[in-house]
């Protein structure tokens, strides 16, 4: 029997959904999939085990253990980065699939996103993904399925280059400057170079082309639910569904697998990484964190902890639940960080949620063998 797992943080991020998907993707490796239903490019998941550890971006969080990934229409790819990471990844044969209308990122989605975020100060990371978004809702497409073609590749970037210098006619010369800077030492070519040098890493698939190809999809999310473009807070948002909203519709369209499950990730404490509001809970004493991945950028800035704001977590899957509420879908939670903070107390945590979990999972590590399963 198929069945379907969707990771879904329930904070504003960096809550350990690569580990989750990790520890998903072990159960039965040679029979799963990987499918990325939002963000893109610009996540950052870190797994580990004994021989290494990765933060992936371009490829899902199963690709240690041989796991492909599915990369839908609700995201976005960026063929420099692509190149990069399956280079380095190699030995492990990291393969995508790919549907034909993922959006494709370039270099002048980045140096506008960047310019932008100089100005506005809303927490992006600079990697363009707010800008590939936004531009194809006014229809100045790029997709997956045109890099197959060196010609098209090459007249989607005359019209994305002549997009943003029409709307830099609108931005104050501060803008236009650092856009321009930006671009300085950008070598089109070479990004052409890229769009047709990973064609070895991925095919162009569907979802419902590849159902009956594996029995378990996991669904690995993006951000968190309280950086969702419908449930986060303005302006400090992401361009993306981060609920389980994409997957839920794609589940139904393409799948039809009425065994899913969600599994609700969160740190034992309160994370934000960038701009933009957090509860005003205390502040945390950690332990056991030096090998944090969470770096402060000039775009994002600073990776900021404190105590754990139940109602905030109440909030998120009261959110997410919108999206599924004619589904039977089983809830599980995956407490993360535990080595960190040993002050910490689950059993307070899960008197005080609004939600029954069929099984709750608590990490002690940022290895899957560090997961435990808590007796309810």
């Amino acid at each position: 029997m198929s069945k379907c797992s969707i990771v879904i943080d329930l904070g504003f991020g960096d809550a350990g959904k690569g580990l989750t998907t990790d520890f998903l993707a072990s159960q039965h490796p040679e029979k799963s999939l990987v499918v990325r239903f939002s963000g893109g490019h610009q996540i950052g998941h870190t797994v580990s085990t004994q021989k290494l550890t990765h933060t992936f971006s371009n490829f899902g969080s199963g690709t240690l253990l041989g796991v492909p990934t599915y990369y839908t229409e609700h995201t976005t790819l960026f063929p420099p980065a692509i190149l990069q990471e399956g280079e380095f990844l190699k030995t492990y044969k990291p393969k995508l699939f790919l549907h034909p209308l993922a959006m494709i990122t370039t270099i002048y989605d980045v140096a506008y996103n960047r310019a932008i975020e100089k100005h506005q100060n809303h927490g992006s990371c600079g990697l363009g993904f707010g800008a590939t978004i936004a531009r194809n809702k006014e229809e100045v497409h790029f997709f997956a399925n045109d890099l197959q073609f060196q010609w098209v590749v090459k007249q989607r970037l005359i019209s994305i280059k002549s997009y943003y210098e029409i709307k830099l006619q609108n931005q104050p010369k501060s803008i236009q400057e650092y856009y321009y800077n930006e671009l300085k030492d950008y070598n089109e070519d070479y990004y052409v170079e890229t769009c047709l040098g990973i064609k070895s890493f991925y095919s162009l698939a569907s979802l419902f082309d590849l159902a009956t190809s594996y029995e378990h999809f996991i669904f690995e999310g993006s951000q968190g639910v309280l950086l969702d473009t419908q449930h986060g807070f303005h302006p400090h948002t992401t361009w993306s569904n981060t609920t389980s909203k994409n997957a839920v519709k794609l589940i139904k369209k393409c799948l039809n697998i009425t065994d899913v499950s969600i599994y609700y990730v969160t740190r034992c404490y309160q994370t934000r990484h960038g701009n933009g509001p957090m509860a005003e809970t205390n502040a945390v004493t950690l332990q056991n964190n030096e090998n944090e991945a969470n770096e402060t950028n000039e775009f994002q800035g600073a990776f900021r902890s404190t105590e754990l704001d139940v109602e905030l977590l109440n909030y998120a899957i009261n959110c997410d639940t919108i999206h599924h509420l004619d589904l039977k879908i089983q809830k599980h939670l995956m407490i993360t960080c535990l080595d960190q903070l040993p002050s910490f107390s689950y059993t307070n945590l899960l008197q005080n949620m609004a939600t029954s979990f069929k099984t709750v999972y608590a990490s002690y590590g940022p290895m899957r063998q560090f997961i435990r399963k808590i007796k309810l």
